[in-house]
């Protein structure tokens, strides 16, 4: 029977680990299960099983770069699990880009109308994120160099660098190609305000 002393000494090493939360308690589970196995199977002491169990858990709880693009590190489990909520909002973030491009297309006198509903929802969730301490004023302004954000200004200065070989009037061009550079940044901040809203680790 494990002891309340040896729960903390796991809950301990995982925490040294930087997970979040829910997924602390999650591998905190596993930890448990497994160690207790091993103890009662194997006829060991709670520190050998424990050190068995940190050897198996050695590749998923290595601490990895979270992005190409970004200097924090995480557990490689908690980077797949990012990754895999990137792509995600990606999705949304481009889907919402090209419905936006259609309206705009149709109607194309609802550009600074969509800027503004686009900055209130971003005021809005910072604000929120704010008065509820959910957020500190550094986190917000590492969104600017938050990975999803970094790329998508990369591919934005690429586009650009590019078209500006083949038009003569390029400050015109780039008032056009910079709008659903600039439609997807502000989904993706709205995305990343509203899931740290939620505590839900989206890399801020």
């Amino acid at each position: 029977m494990m002891t309340a002393t040896q729960e903390i000494e796991i809950k301990q090493y995982l925490i040294s680990k930087k997970l979040d939360h829910e997924l602390l308690l999650e591998i905190k589970d596993h930890f448990i299960l497994q160690i207790t196995h091993l103890m009662e199977d194997h006829n060991i002491s709670f520190q050998e099983a424990f050190l068995q169990t940190q050897m198996n858990w050695k590749y998923e709880l290595e601490m990895v770069r979270a992005d190409i693009l970004s200097v924090r590190k995480v557990s490689r489990i908690e980077k797949h699990i990012l990754q895999n909520r990137f792509r995600k909002m990606t999705g949304y973030a481009l889907l919402s880009s090209v419905l936006f491009l259609i309206l705009l297309y149709t109607e194309p006198d609802l550009y600074n109308e969509v800027q503004m509903v686009a900055f209130a929802i971003i005021f809005g969730l910072a604000g929120y994120n704010f008065i509820f301490r959910k957020m500190k004023l550094y986190h917000y302004t590492q969104i600017s160099f938050h990975p999803l954000l970094l790329k998508n200004l990369f591919v934005g200065l690429v586009v650009m660098g590019c078209t500006s070989f083949f038009f003569q009037d390029f400050r015109m061009v780039a008032s056009v190609i910079i709008k659903p550079f600039f439609l997807f940044a502000t989904a993706v901040q709205i995305q990343l305000l509203y899931w740290n809203a939620k505590k839900v680790n989206v890399l801020i």
